[in-house]
């Protein structure tokens, strides 16, 4: 990373492990002692040089830019742009997003393709595109981003920060695999990404990453796969993975969303109003562990609302759409004008609204709110299994 120092995603860690990032970490009161219902603390880590010359012999040039050595534009762009994504990352303000983004696609512009520091400025613009594209499609190109990581990685090998491009290449690969249609040579660049991290201990944050990525991939692959036996397989795992997880670390939330999916999927093709009970806590338990304006609480939102519907279409009970009313209006705070997932959001509200007001006898009204889901068509369409 060129100029600042990042906030990092350790609650408790060794030095040696941190990786670049930026994490808000939320402790439960069993841990903090706290009483607070959401007490976080947000940590910045600064790597601090006596002189230049340390830079060299450390053979990591991705947290410091000599001013001596580079443009004064390129370092004071690349403060900027960090300022603006720790900004973001703090309030969920998209204009700090997008003055990150300008920030460092100029620091990336004037930085000559010979500099020692191209790639980092190539990762920085890779980053700050790829949150832009989660946080709203329409906003930046998923492919740049992913273009960008693959040529800061040619330029990684070897290097320090290759395992941490790979990571980052893969979550993006990964995100355009669950968005445009579950491609498997998407999948097969994902798992070569992976590759390198089967040597890594099984404790370390790489490795840990590395995995769950890996398990996300499966994840969307068996509940697309429609077959019975891999899904309760793959439950086991995944219950497994998160009776292991730290409570507070930073892969606990996707882990349980990966799990509440996956039985979500097997209520569906079952039945079990276990699967369906069971699924909707551990969502609503990985809600609580995003804030408020996080993007990524836009998936859970979305699998909470068919979750709520259904449990509308089986009982009846109007309390279950007030409920679905409530997270819709959440959704739309986070998905703006022009967002691919607005007109499911607007859709959905419109039957919910529907739903509350009419009177009539449960089973018939259920029947017709089923016909007006399919007259929508695609505008409705419930993206209930697909996860960022």
């Amino acid at each position: 990373m060129l100029g600042y120092g990042e906030a990092l995603y350790a609650s408790q860690t060794r030095l040696d492990e941190l990786v670049g990032g930026t994490y808000l970490i939320p402790f439960s009161g069993r841990e903090s002692g706290i009483t607070n219902s959401g007490p976080s603390l947000l940590i910045t880590l600064r790597r601090w040089y006596s002189t230049p010359l340390a830079v060299a012999p450390s053979s990591d040039d991705s947290n410091q830019l000599d001013s001596e050595e580079s443009d004064l534009d390129l370092v004071r762009k690349t403060n900027l742009g960090q300022e603006a994504l720790l900004c973001y990352h703090s309030k969920y303000q998209r204009e700090d997003l997008e003055k990150s983004v300008r920030h460092f696609e100029f620091a990336w512009r004037n930085c000559p393709s010979t500099h020692r520091y191209y790639a980092v400025a190539l990762v920085n613009l890779a980053k700050a595109k790829f949150i832009s594209c989660q946080v709203d499609p329409t906003s930046a190109s998923l492919e740049e981003s992913i273009e960008l990581y693959r040529r800061a990685l040619d330029l990684r090998r070897p290097h320090p920060d290759r395992p941490a491009t790979l990571l980052q290449l893969a979550q993006a690969l990964l995100f355009l695999y669950e968005k445009q249609g579950y491609t498997e040579t998407v999948a097969d660049e994902i798992d070569k990404c992976l590759h390198e991290f089967r040597d890594f201990p099984e404790d370390t944050h790489e490795r840990r990453a590395a995995d769950l990525v890996l398990d996300t991939l499966k994840r969307c692959r068996v509940v697309n796969s429609g077959s019975l036996a891999e899904l309760d397989e793959l439950v086991q795992k995944l219950k497994d993975n998160a009776r292991m997880n730290v409570d507070g670390y930073f892969d606990k939330p996707q882990r349980l969303i990966n799990l509440s999916t996956t039985l979500w999927r097997r209520f569906e093709q079952c039945g079990k109003h276990s699967d369906l009970d069971e699924s909707m806590a551990i969502n609503e338990q990985a809600l609580k562990l995003f804030p408020s304006r996080h993007p990524d609480r836009l998936p859970c939102l979305r699998t909470l609302s068919a979750m709520v519907w259904r449990l509308f279409e089986i009982h009846g009970d109007l309390d279950h759409i007030r409920k679905a009313i409530a997270i819709g209006e959440e959704a739309l705070q986070l998905v703006p004008e022009g967002h691919s997932e607005r007109p499911y959001w607007v859709a959905t509200q419109i039957l919910n609204a529907i739903s509350q007001g009419c009177r009539n006898a449960w089973v018939t009204r259920t029947s017709k709110l089923r016909n007006m889901k399919k007259r929508l068509g695609s505008t409705f369409k419930l993206w209930c299994y697909d996860l960022s």
